[in-house]
């Protein structure tokens, strides 16, 4: 029985494409630097009933990172301090729904991922933003806090309800694919663990130094069969 020359070449072939695609590493570690707020504004906010309540402020949109000295916009994932230098696990779509991620400790954890990642998806991400998109980002990022945990709560009753309806929209994206969205930077300092959501960067695929001498194998019988193809002059 002859061998097909042509079917062991197209098989190389496609195993050194899928050598390159499984060679995408999932995740790894990085020095998260906080550089300041972007365009991030403040929610006023107000606690209590009557004589009783208490009015406060937070702030809440995209603020500015490095990643490993790389420029980057994020917004945080709760109601608290994002400032000074951290070490962090980068955590994409796949490792997040592996289980990866500070949120996926509790129930419907990649639930919680896929509708911060629809919202994030609705940012604007603009250099200069106006007061109205400067004021849109703060409520996207205030409905993330409030899927992933407790927030304080609006005094506005604009913002009180551009939220709700932010919160309707990310209920109805539960299984939301945020893969090409953003990307989770999970920190790695312990108790005081902290976690953002960031822009996606530009992917650099690694290619094995074993691809190129499946790649040469492949083309040598491609050569061969070419060859053999050709009639006699």
């Amino acid at each position: 029985m002859g061998i097909n020359v042509k079917t062991i070449s197209l098989s190389i072939t496609s195993f050194a494409l899928s050598v390159l695609i499984s060679s995408t590493a999932l995740s790894a570690q990085v020095d998260i630097v906080y550089e300041g707020p972007s365009n991030s504004t403040a929610l006023t906010t107000k606690d209590g009933k009557g004589s009783k309540a208490v009015e406060g402020t937070v702030y809440a949109g995209l603020s500015s990172i490095t990643v490993d000295g790389t420029n980057s916009l994020a917004v945080n994932t709760s109601n608290s301090s994002i400032e000074g230098t951290w070490e962090a696990t980068v955590n994409d779509y796949a490792a997040v729904q592996d289980g990866a991620g500070e949120y996926n400790s509790g129930p419907n954890g990649e639930e919680k991922y896929a509708k911060a990642g629809y919202l994030f998806s609705l940012l604007d991400l603009s250099e200069s933003l106006s007061e109205t998109a400067a004021k849109y980002n703060a409520l996207v990022n205030y409905v993330i806090w409030d899927i992933m945990g407790d927030v304080p709560n609006l005094k506005n009753k604009n913002d009180k309800d551009e939220a709700k309806d932010l919160k309707k929209s990310a209920d109805k994206n539960k299984k939301f694919d945020w893969s090409t969205t953003m990307v989770v930077y999970t920190g790695a300092d312990g108790a005081n663990q902290r976690e953002f959501f960031a822009v996606l960067p530009p992917i650099a695929t690694p290619i094995p130094s074993a691809l190129f001498l499946f790649g040469s194998m492949a083309l040598g019988l491609f050569g061969i069969v070419r060859r053999k193809e050709t009639p006699a002059a």
